[in-house]
C-alpha cells in the first residue's frame, strides 16, 4: 500500500482540475469502507464517487488520446476493480483483501511517510472471556497533507494545487470512514452508527480523525452450557435427596416393629403347661 493513496491524489487532481471547463459544481466522493473478521483478516474499499457528467464532458476538456474513463480505471489502487452508474454518479471502486489487520496502513491523503510509527498503524485486539468476546479497534485517518510536503513542492505541484483548490471550496472533496465491525457496538467515537454494526465518519478535507471502536459478543453456547450443568446439578441434588428420604424412612420403620423374640417365648411357656402338651 505504498502507492495506494498517492494514485487517489493523482485521481483527485484530474477530477478536480475538470470543474472549470464543467458549469455543475458537485462534489467528488471518496467512500473508505473496511470490513474486519474476528480473525484478523478484512477487505478494504476505495470507491470514488465522479459526477457523471464530469466523465463526459471530460473526454472535451483532456488534450490526451485517453479517456477519462479509462484514465480513473488505470491510476486506481490494486484490487478487484468495479465500476457501475448510480443516481448520476459514476463510481470507481478498488477492494482490497488482508490477512492480519494489525499490519494495514493507516489512511492518509498524502501517504506522507512510507514506514509510520506504530501509532499509524490499525490495531485490533480480542479479550474472550468465559461468557463473552471484546473486541477492540483503533486506526487514524488523515485527510491533510503534511505542510512539510506543500513547503517543499512548488505551486504547480500536485499536492499544492490539490490543497490550494480543497480548501477554497471545501465542497468539492466529500470523504466518508466506515468500518464493517464484527460484533455489536458498544462505544466508539463515530458520527453515526448504522445498521448492521457499520461506524461512519465524516472527515473533511484537512482533518485527522483517530478511530476508535470497542463492541462485545455474547457467547450464548456459555450461557447455554450453564443452563445444562445447573440442569444436571439439580437432577444430581434431587437424586441425592430421594436417597437419603428413602434411607431415613427405612430407619424409622425398622425402629417401630414389635419385639416378639424372648418376649413371647416366655409368655408361650407362662399360659401353657408341659402337661397341656402330654395330653395331645
Amino acid at each position: 500500500m505504498v502507492n495506494y493513496f498517492r494514485k487517489i491524489i493523482a485521481i483527485l487532481i484530474t477530477i478536480i482540475f475538470l470543474i472549470p471547463f464543467i458549469s455543475s459544481c458537485d462534489p467528488t466522493f471518496i467512500d473508505i469502507y473496511t470490513q474486519l473478521n474476528t480473525d484478523y483478516s478484512g477487505t478494504r474499499t476505495i470507491d470514488i464517487a465522479v459526477k457523471t457528467d464530469y466523465i463526459e464532458k471530460g473526454e472535451i476538456a483532456l488534450s490526451q488520446n485517453q479517456s477519462l474513463f479509462d484514465k480513473l480505471l488505470s491510476i486506481l489502487p490494486e484490487g478487484e476493480i468495479e465500476t457501475y452508474e448510480e443516481d448520476g454518479y459514476t463510481h470507481f471502486s478498488s477492494k482490497m483483501a488482508f490477512e492480519d489487520v494489525n499490519f494495514l496502513k493507516h489512511v492518509s491523503i498524502d501517504n506522507f511517510s512510507d514506514n509510520p510509527s506504530e501509532r499509524f498503524i490499525a490495531k485490533m485486539e480480542l479479550d474472550d472471556y468465559f461468557l463473552h468476546r471484546e473486541v477492540f479497534f483503533e486506526d487514524y485517518v488523515d485527510m491533510k497533507i503534511d505542510d512539510t510536503l506543500l513547503a517543499s513542492g512548488d505551486d504547480n505541484s500536485d499536492f499544492n494545487r490539490l490543497h490550494d483548490l480543497a480548501s477554497a471550496d471545501s465542497d468539492i472533496l466529500t470523504i466518508t470512514y466506515q468500518v464493517k465491525f464484527p460484533v455489536k457496538i458498544i462505544e466508539s467515537n463515530a458520527d453515526l452508527i448504522g445498521g448492521d454494526n457499520i461506524a461512519i465518519w465524516s472527515i473533511p478535507y484537512g482533518q485527522e480523525q483517530n478511530i476508535h471502536i470497542e463492541g462485545r459478543k455474547t457467547k450464548f453456547l456459555s450461557y447455554f452450557l450453564i443452563v445444562v450443568l445447573g440442569l444436571i446439578g439439580l437432577f444430581i441434588l434431587f437424586i441425592i435427596f430421594a436417597l437419603l428420604l428413602t434411607s431415613r424412612r427405612k430407619r424409622l420403620s425398622s425402629s417401630k416393629r414389635p419385639a416378639r423374640t424372648y418376649d413371647n417365648y416366655f409368655k408361650r411357656d407362662r399360659y401353657f403347661s408341659s402337661d397341656d402338651e402330654d395330653e395331645v
